[in-house]
């Protein structure tokens, strides 16, 4: 549908949000049973050959700060408004761009766990999911003082929070650092690096 996402501010929504908002703007309805599911598994289907003809960029920082919490055992995992099969094709596709072999190998297979738009509509709800599945990874439950929730929305900063973790904010994308402080970000810097200074 031509124009469908136009006036729709997509940062740090989910992919079943996003929907729903063409729905109601464009269509000035509810989906009929069965229609999401439809529109996401088509979605997916196109975005393979959409990623093949972009260039993904992998934001300074995010191999290095993985590679450092690999070496300290951390738990890591995924918190994303994406599908989970459309954060495999992204991450994937992200890959190829690195030059090399990143350690480890890419970098979906470097998350070994996730909460996804697929799981929930809500960002709030999917953060909780996907902490539930590190505990259960971890064999423990984690303290709020030990999750960190990395994100560079003022909705990433949002569920963080509703989650009972700490938001991290990042400022690589549409929003500064002063404005990620501003909405509530118990740390905001401009780049992965710049938090792994503090990590040292």
């Amino acid at each position: 549908m031509a124009g469908a996402l136009t006036g729709l501010r997509l940062d740090g929504m989910t992919d079943p949000l996003i929907l729903d908002h063409v729905y109601a703007t464009h269509l000035g309805r509810a989906p009929h049973a069965g229609e999401p599911e439809a529109v996401l598994a088509s979605y997916v289907t196109h975005l393979a050959p959409e990623l093949e003809r972009s260039r993904c960029q992998v934001h300074p920082g995010v191999c290095e700060l993985l590679e450092r919490l690999e070496a300290r055992a951390a738990t890591i995992g995924l918190a994303t408004g994406n599908l989970r099969d459309g954060a495999r094709l992204k991450l994937t596709a992200a890959s190829r761009t690195l030059g090399h072999a990143p350690a480890g190998g890419d970098l979906w297979g470097r998350f070994p766990f996730g909460g996804f738009g697929s799981d929930a509509r809500d960002r709030a709800e999917l953060v909780r999911v996907a902490i539930a599945r590190g505990s259960e990874r971890a064999g423990r439950a984690f303290a709020a003082e030990e999750t960190f929730v990395v994100g560079d929305t003022p909705r990433d900063v949002a569920a963080a929070h509703a989650a009972g973790a700490r938001a991290i904010g990042v400022a690589t994308g549409s929003f500064s650092v002063d404005a990620l402080i501003d909405c509530g970000a118990d740390l905001a810097v401009p780049t992965l690096h710049d938090w792994l200074a503090t990590l040292d």
